[in-house]
């Protein structure tokens, strides 16, 4: 039998795509070949090609230029890169194709040409929010509008994405998909972790973590600021151990120093392979992001057992309710050490909650996602 050949376009590969693509490696009628725009991106560190086995992985060296995501409205404007999939057409003519998955507007339109002459399916990865795009101009918003409108599947990583989709009128052949991890490396502690402080000898303190980037949109600024204006007696019987790298780094250091807070701890960039013995080893998660598609550090410390305090401006929050955490908007004075003051009292099981967290996300298990996406991979390949 004919092998369904299946592309899949990336602009870096993740290790997160990695294992997901591992399990979809294991389907014996598809043929995989990944294609990736670059080898690695610079502010992505730890992020390279990595050989999996039963796919061909491909590195297209696009054209990459300087870009700026907005958010005036919120306090930060970062600068990024945009990569330019211009060699995307050749190689697709090449691979013959049944079915391209790709993940933004660029990729579709250099994929177009190809599939005028090749007539494949395409399945686009949607994670874009009505947040995320708050401040496109309309001529940029009707570009993507129409580009998105070309493809033949829609795979929507979120509610917000969904939502997305509808409000630029994509209702039809959209499928609920999801971010993936290993439920089995990502899991909580055998033996409970306490969440109250032992203040007679100091042997357990409510450890929080932070596991991002250290820039503004992440919302690490507010962070420090909300936790510096914590009881004395809370920060006494908890540590924050800030991981991740960025350009902030340094003035966070100074603001550390200049306030005294000897709970606070940066650790600095951590292995990928020892985040999850990290959160294991944790009480609860913040992530007071401005700026988040979806954002898997919040999966991965709910599958580890940690309740979770984040924003209404990332896409994870779907997954935070009264049971599982908290949503805060941190740009509202006051509003960040409220609930960090209601986290850390020593009245709320946090355990519990990380519990229920755990529960919320099992379904996401990377086998589970995956066995539903070659399905629909298949199915996709079949239509006429």
């Amino acid at each position: 039998m004919k092998k369904l050949q299946i592309v899949i376009v990336q602009p870096v590969q993740s290790p997160y795509w990695t294992e997901r693509l591992k399990i979809l490696a294991q389907e014996t009628d598809l043929e995989l070949t990944l294609l990736l725009e670059q080898g690695t991106f610079a502010h992505r560190p730890g992020w390279q090609p990595e050989s999996i086995r039963n796919i061909k992985i491909n590195i297209l060296r696009s054209a990459v230029l300087t870009s700026t995501s907005n958010g005036d409205d919120l306090g930060y404007r970062i600068q990024g890169i945009r990569s330019i999939p211009w060699r995307l057409t050749i190689a697709l003519w090449k691979l013959r194709p049944d079915v391209v998955i790709l993940c933004n507007a660029l990729q579709i339109l250099f994929c177009l040409p190809a599939r005028q002459l090749l007539n494949f399916k395409i399945g686009l990865i949607v994670e874009d929010t009505p947040h995320s795009t708050r401040n496109h101009g309309q001529l940029s918003s009707r570009i993507k509008r129409w580009t998105y409108k070309q493809a033949d599947r829609w795979y929507a990583f979120s509610d917000d994405a969904k939502t997305f989709l509808e409000n630029n009128g994509i209702v039809n052949d959209v499928e609920r998909s999801s971010w993936s991890l290993d439920m089995k490396r990502f899991c909580p502690l055998v033996i409970p972790k306490s969440t109250t402080s032992e203040t007679a000898n100091n042997k357990s303190r409510t450890r929080v973590v932070f596991v991002g980037s250290l820039i503004v949109n992440k919302g690490i600024s507010l962070l420090l600021e909300a936790w510096n204006c914590l009881s004395a007696d809370i920060r006494q019987r908890t540590e924050l151990y800030i991981v991740g790298s960025g350009p902030l780094k340094n003035k966070l250091e100074a603001f550390i120093e200049k306030n005294n807070l000897k709970e606070v701890t940066l650790l600095g960039q951590v292995p990928y392979s020892n985040i999850p013995a990290l959160l294991r080893n944790a009480n609860l998660l913040i992530l007071p992001t401005l700026q988040d598609l979806f954002s898997l550090t919040i999966i991965e410390a709910m599958a580890s057992g940690l309740p979770v305090i984040t924003t209404p401006f990332a896409g994870a929050r779907e997954l935070v309710d009264e049971s599982t955490g908290w949503i805060v908007d941190p740009t509202v004075p006051n509003a960040l050490t409220a609930i960090l003051e209601k986290a850390l009292s020593g009245q709320v099981d946090l355990s519990q909650m990380g519990l229920a967290a755990r529960k919320r996300v099992e379904n996401m298990d990377n086998k589970i996602v995956m066995d539903k996406f070659a399905e629909s991979l298949r199915q996709l390949a079949s239509v006429r």
